[in-house]
């Protein structure tokens, strides 16, 4: 069980970072 939210918390981790870095590469792409 704590194996599952582990897994869970890394991956919506991991997914927010890419996007968070993604956004911010374009908007400084546009400065």
């Amino acid at each position: 069980m704590i194996d599952i939210l582990v897994n869970i918390m890394t991956t919506a981790a991991s997914g927010c970072i890419v996007t968070f870095f993604a956004y911010w590469l374009r908007k400084r792409d546009d400065k």
